[in-house]
């Protein structure tokens, strides 16, 4: 048996509740991230002058089944790659995502309906969701290795862990670079990110040739 406990890093915590239908695992990951789960979810609710209380069950679970899709693949390559606090960072914005998302449908049905409520000004949508590989698994894991190792190369220096996290932020996860800057592990503005997400995608581009790699979408 198992014992999962608060001292067990994020990526063998993830990688347990991955790979099986271990009570205990999932227990623990539950106990470590459902409280700043909710807590996102509430500031984000409040943002958009919604009652958190109405929303916030629902849009956990929504949280939940988003990280835990597909065996937790894209949770589990980010923790591969980077420090636990990084790792709850990630997952705070994983909720606020789907927060927004929910809040942003929610309007465009009442603007279908006749209502006349705006967004906030400084909203922005998420990047695209890009994926770097083709439809084989393999094939995909072997280019995000070779794309891995080219990023770590690029970003060398005294903030290679932050801009790495920034492009995988980015192009993993299909997170905006506003969104990005909003990370307090990050302490860059949007232009900031923006500047780090095209530095480091032209050097790994150099590197690797396009190999299907798309173009930021950073505004």
């Amino acid at each position: 048996i198992v014992v999962h406990t608060s001292s067990q890093s994020a990526e063998d915590l993830i990688r347990a509740c991955a790979e099986g239908n271990d009570p205990a695992a999932w227990d623990e990951f539950v106990s470590r991230f459902q409280r700043p789960i909710s807590l996102s979810i509430q500031r984000t609710a409040c943002q958009w002058g919604k009652d958190p209380a109405q929303f916030v069950d629902d849009l956990l679970q929504e949280t939940y089944l988003k990280l835990c899709v597909d065996k937790c693949r894209l949770l589990l390559e980010f923790a591969q790659r980077h420090p636990d606090g990084a790792v709850l960072g990630y997952i705070k914005t994983i909720a606020i995502n789907v927060a927004h998302d929910h809040f942003k449908s929610l309007h465009s049905q009442k603007r279908g309906a006749g209502e006349t409520d705006q967004l906030y000004e400084d909203f922005d949508p998420a990047a695209h969701s890009c994926s770097f590989g083709g439809p084989d698994a393999l094939e995909r894991e072997v280019f995000l290795k070779q794309v891995n190792d080219q990023v770590q190369d690029c970003a060398a220096g005294s903030n290679q862990e932050r801009d790495c996290l920034i492009f995988w932020l980015y192009y993993l996860q299909g997170m905006s670079a506003k969104a990005i800057a909003a990370l307090a592990t990050i302490k860059l503005t949007a232009k900031g990110v923006e500047a780090v997400i095209f530095r480091l995608t032209r050097c790994v581009r150099e590197h690797l040739g396009n190999s299907g790699m798309p173009d930021p979408a950073v505004p």
